[in-house]
């Protein structure tokens, strides 16, 4: 004969108790072209400028984001057609800059 006693699961109802249900609040859907409006007014352009970027340019600032960001993995020494790819870059971007 066993000893084993078996144990009530008393207590064990209240997880499994039916809770209330949440109390949703339906808010008004604001229209689109107002939050527009009032993201443009926050949004204070004089800081901004568009520049028209190639894929290659893109894919290049790329590049020189993640060399910067993990200097151990960046390849050595730097190609020289690649460091010219990225002064050719930069001057433009300065110039971008200097003329907005």
């Amino acid at each position: 004969m066993s000893k084993f006693k078996r144990v009530s699961l008393a207590g064990s109802e209240e997880l499994f108790r039916v809770t209330s249900r949440p109390r949703v609040v339906e808010a008004e859907p604001e229209p689109v072209a107002e939050v527009v409006d009032a993201i443009s007014e926050v949004v204070d352009h004089a800081d901004q400028q568009r520049i028209g970027l190639t894929p290659e340019d893109i894919d290049l600032l790329l590049e020189a984001i993640h060399a910067a960001k993990y200097p151990e993995r960046a390849k050595r020494p730097l190609p020289l057609e690649k460091f010219e790819r990225y002064d050719a870059l930069r001057d433009r971007l300065q110039q971008e800059r200097q003329r907005g």
